[in-house]
């Protein structure tokens, strides 16, 4: 096991497939479709590291930044991960002071997503060789 990943994202498409490549890459994945689920998930599991989709829902919302910000009240050490399809300059200070600790364009290359988690979850990346998932559509 790589670590245990919270994802948040209101998309069921992507939240499956994303939720399947990273438990193919030995990541341990809960999933929630929206900030009340993934509080309650919270309540009850410690996570590694909690991946972020921003804005989720309704799109315009501030849901992910307001996620964030309410987690790092609740938790101020584990890594929070938002990825953002809006443009990075609108996002990134926002992201800062919401306690984000990584933040990535999406779409992202699955790879690459894998790479910055490990980064991330102390140890994740040195307990056997990563081997990414390939992404298959």
């Amino acid at each position: 096991m790589h670590g245990k990943i919270l994802l948040l994202d209101s998309k069921p498409p992507v939240r499956g497939a994303t939720a399947r490549h990273l438990t193919a890459a030995g990541f341990t994945v809960f999933t929630a479709r929206t900030d009340a689920q993934a509080r309650s998930l919270l309540d009850t599991n410690l996570f590694d590291a909690v991946l972020v989709d921003h804005p989720f829902g309704r799109a315009g919302m501030d849901e992910g930044l307001t996620f964030a910000r309410e987690l790092r009240v609740q938790d101020a050490q584990v890594p929070i991960l938002l990825m953002t399809a809006l443009p990075l300059e609108e996002v990134r200070h926002l992201a800062w002071a919401s306690g984000v600790t990584k933040l990535l364009p999406k779409p992202q290359l699955m790879p690459v997503l894998l790479l910055h988690l490990s980064a991330l979850i102390p140890g994740a990346a040195h307990e056997d060789q990563l081997e990414p998932a390939l992404m298959r559509e």
